[in-house]
């Protein structure tokens, strides 16, 4: 085993063991993020896949998950994706990469929340203590610039600079007979980077990624940060040790999740492929309040020189009705 071997074997064990120590102590962080529209989870396959997609490159929608992933793109790629999240919310998200060939891939992003139209209300010297202000609809989005290289056949790093805008609309505060307006509004620079490693093993990989590394900000008086997560996963065709079928590929993988405002998580997935043409995929997630199991399915056509994907993820929740996650993506 080389010295990369060894280090990315260490960083897999010490991983884990926190998540299983920190799962044994009963240790629970909650309320420690805001923003966490950025941490809804983007593209029909990881969402089938219970998220567990660190380590599984080739699909555009890894610019949100980890960017390196990207680096094994080829020609123009296109990715849409809309996803019906609880308390009918839309996350609508698009992006487009392009290959440079040896210099790399270069990519855009943009993620646009649809949160309806809601009430507002302020307080007021009236009997129930506050008066109706109208409706309001917040607004949420973000716009990125990613960067992958592959390095060499086994081993790519990426990186995802994000501008992300939040404005919750305005209200009066202050004394009741001086009223003064406040506009809860701000932007936030944020970042993500990843790697992945082939071991040389079939096709087992290593990878990981930070999501969402940021400054803290303020509204008002209390400071928060951006859902910053911390990701190591590994993937591996677990076909290709018993049989010899090209046209079969049944796809293991596992995420091992540090988030800020949580205690940490495993992530599983697995993914059935014939022929590359049609997929059938699950997922569960441990130690999550609401989500546990996903499913959904995938199908990939190629014609004239353009490569189609249609991807669909069904994500249940405990007390809240089901996600359904819809994606699109071709490349040219």
């Amino acid at each position: 085993m080389n010295k990369a071997h060894k280090v990315l074997a260490l960083a897999l064990i010490a991983t884990l063991a926190s998540v299983q120590g920190a799962e044994g102590k009963g240790m629970k962080k909650v309320a420690q993020a805001g923003m966490k529209w950025l941490a809804v989870p983007l593209g029909g396959r990881p969402s089938s896949l219970g998220g567990a997609y660190t380590a599984m490159p080739g699909d555009l929608s890894s610019i949100f998950w980890n960017p390196s992933g990207t680096a094994f793109l080829e020609g123009s790629n296109v990715f849409l994706c809309r996803v019906g999240w609880i308390a009918d919310i839309d996350i609508n998200a698009a992006a487009f990469a392009y290959g440079l060939n040896r210099w790399g891939v270069v990519g855009l992003s943009f993620v646009a929340v649809d949160w309806g139209t809601l009430y507002g209300t302020r307080r007021a010297g009236t009997p129930e203590g506050f008066i109706e202000t109208g409706e309001f609809s917040p607004e949420n989005w973000a716009v990125g610039l990613s960067y992958a290289l592959r390095v060499s056949d086994r081993f790519a790093f990426g990186g995802h600079i994000k501008y992300v805008h939040e404005e919750l609309g305005s209200n009066l505060e202050g004394r009741f007979d001086a009223p003064k307006e406040y506009t809860a509004a701000m932007n936030v620079p944020a970042f993500d980077f990843g790697t992945i490693y082939y071991t040389g093993f079939r096709d087992l990989r290593l990878a990981m990624s930070l999501q969402n590394f940021s400054q803290e900000r303020k509204y008002r008086a209390e400071h928060f940060a951006l859902p910053l997560t911390f990701r190591f996963g590994l993937a591996m065709d677990v076909s290709k040790l018993v049989l010899d079928a090209p046209n079969h590929n049944l796809t293991v993988s596992v995420d091992a999740l540090h988030p800020r405002d949580y205690s940490e998580r495993l992530l599983f997935g697995l993914e059935y492929g014939f022929n590359n043409l049609i997929f059938l995929r699950a997922g569960y997630k441990t130690n999550y309040d609401e989500e546990d199991v996903s499913f959904g399915a995938g199908f990939n056509y190629n014609f004239g020189g353009v490569e189609l994907k249609l991807d669909y993820g069904y994500i249940r929740f405990v007390h809240f009705d089901a996600v359904q996650v819809f994606s699109f993506s071709f490349k040219f």
